[in-house]
């Protein structure tokens, strides 16, 4: 179930490229960037975000990290902070995108405190995928066969345990998404 670690460290890709982005969009905001800023855009990369990470990602790795957890010799407490940052990251995101959608439904510039709760959001982001990566590699080296397997019974009861909607709008939205210009520009510059 390598694989497993693979999709989930490209779906860590996926996200940088977007705090990026998010992070850019925010500096047009403040003026330290020429530019438009482009609110519509800020509320597709919040959409992007609310989609994988909530939606399959976090699950996935809440999964791998209660797995990891039953291990000797692992850092508790580095396991357990990721595990608490999900629901934290999840609650930041849905305010953002509020946020930001009130802003575009009254053309109104964000506040300081928003762009400070934007750049600290991005920065949260960046910081907990570098932080995953490390207990990533402690997944790879402690798991074996009987973890993988427990692994893929949780993955399966977790699929098993949503409704046959809740999938199709899922898969139906992240299609979307992979085909969006936000993911396949790459205006970074």
């Amino acid at each position: 179930m390598q694989y497993l670690l693979s999709q989930l460290e490209q779906d860590h890709q996926r996200i940088l490229k977007m705090m990026y982005l998010l992070s850019k969009e925010i500096n047009l905001l403040t003026g330290l960037d020429k530019g438009t800023p482009n609110c519509d855009r800020i509320l597709e990369i919040l959409d992007y975000i609310q989609v994988y990470p909530e939606i399959w990602h976090h699950p996935t790795e809440d999964i791998l990290f209660h797995q990891l957890l039953r291990k000797d010799n692992v850092n508790i407490v580095a396991v357990q902070s990721l595990l608490r940052d999900h629901p934290s990251l999840e609650a930041l995101s849905s305010q953002l995108s509020l946020i930001y959608s009130e802003l575009r439904a009254t053309a109104t510039a964000p506040t300081t405190s928003v762009l400070r709760l934007s750049r600290h959001y991005c920065s949260k982001q960046i910081s907990h995928i570098h932080d995953e990566r490390s207990v990533f590699s402690a997944i790879t080296s402690r798991f074996d066969e009987a973890d993988w397997q427990s692994v893929a019974n949780a993955l399966r009861r977790n699929t098993a345990n949503n409704d046959d909607l809740a999938q199709f709008e899922y898969i139906s939205r992240s299609k979307a998404l992979n085909q969006s210009h936000i993911l396949t520009s790459s205006d970074l510059h």
